[in-house]
């Protein structure tokens, strides 16, 4: 990266049940690990948050202002790669990994909803957001995140979140959960038990689960697709994670149960403008959405992007890291 990244020794410590740790041993052995991950992980730092060790990667001038990224499921911080690059050199650009998700802790006792709850994710963003001490966002939100990102939304909205988002940049994902499309490796996880498994899936399984969800133009090469795929694989096995994914899968479920919290956000967040940047390619995350999105709301901007699918961070970084970019305060 082209930003060093500063590690943290205890600021704001003990603030709503987190506290900011130093330069922590990754558990995942590094000679297991893919060159891509063993250099993001590198660069990064842990915190902690509820008893929970959180990964994660900033990069750029510190300040109250920033950029906040949610990734998705079953992605994770390093999804975005190529995005804190160019956006590191103008601003702090801060992409954590949430409970369950790449280099950070994976409970492995108990539910969904006593683990990986997206309100129990969303607090960790808070707590991310305090200990870099930013008080302004651009929020980037994807997949799974999405939803994550909506909830934060919806307490601004409210009055209850503690630093402010002043643009909601919102990527390929399915809140819209009435319209998704499930991969035959969501669908199977929904019929498994609620409890991390004592093995988890093996590495070939995700790899033919995530490919068709990328677009045509990454299909058309498949050193790059299967690059991605082994970076990707890695985060998901990185500290048992693989033995979560079909707990943690329950998101959807959730999404059925707050479905008008979230799905009221799209029309309902007046607080600050709203970007949607989507993938035509999607086979999940249908394009669809989108314009139902913007129907519902439409002072939205809203970016299809042609050949590119449910990866837009990894698919096409240049136009997402441009995109959050343009919306910095003009110098």
């Amino acid at each position: 990266m082209k930003s060093p990244i500063l590690v943290k020794f205890g600021l704001i410590a003990g603030l709503i049940g987190w506290t900011a740790l130093g330069a922590i041993p990754i558990t995942q052995a590094a000679e297991e690990m893919p060159q891509c991950i063993k250099e993001w992980a590198a660069q990064g730092y842990f915190m902690e948050f509820n008893g929970h060790k959180i990964f994660v990667h900033a990069s750029g001038p510190e300040g109250k202002e920033g950029v906040l990224v949610v990734h998705g499921y079953p992605g994770s911080s390093w999804d975005f790669a190529g995005v804190v690059g160019p956006v590191s050199e103008k601003t702090r650009i801060v992409v954590p990994d949430m409970l369950g998700f790449g280099q950070s802790d994976t409970p492995l006792k108990g539910t969904f909803k006593n683990n990986f709850s997206l309100l129990k994710q969303a607090d960790l963003y808070e707590a991310v957001a305090a200990n870099e001490r930013l008080e302004t966002v651009i929020l980037v939100a994807h997949d799974m995140g999405q939803t994550v990102g909506l909830e934060l939304m919806a307490r601004q909205e409210e009055g209850k979140l503690p630093f402010r988002i002043k643009h909601a940049i919102l990527l390929n994902g399915s809140t819209l959960v009435d319209m998704v499309q499930l991969t035959p490796g969501q669908q199977k996880s929904l019929k498994m038990p609620d409890e991390a498994l004592a093995k988890a899936a093996p590495p070939e399984e995700w790899h033919k689960d995530i490919a068709p969800s990328y677009g045509s133009k990454m299909q058309s090469s498949k050193d790059k697709l299967n690059m991605a795929l082994d970076c990707q694989v890695a985060q998901i096995y990185a500290n048992d994670g693989g033995k979560v994914m079909s707990n943690i899968v329950r998101y959807l479920l959730e999404r059925k149960e707050f479905y008008d919290r979230w799905v009221g956000t799209f029309t309902n967040f007046s607080s600050a403008p709203m970007t949607v940047i989507w993938g035509k390619d999607d086979p999940v995350a249908v394009e669809p959405m989108a314009d139902r999105v913007k129907a519902w709301r439409p002072e939205t901007d809203l970016y299809k992007l042609d050949g590119i699918g449910h990866w837009p961070s990894i698919e096409a970084p240049d136009f997402i890291a441009e995109a959050i970019l343009h919306r910095l305060p003009s110098e």
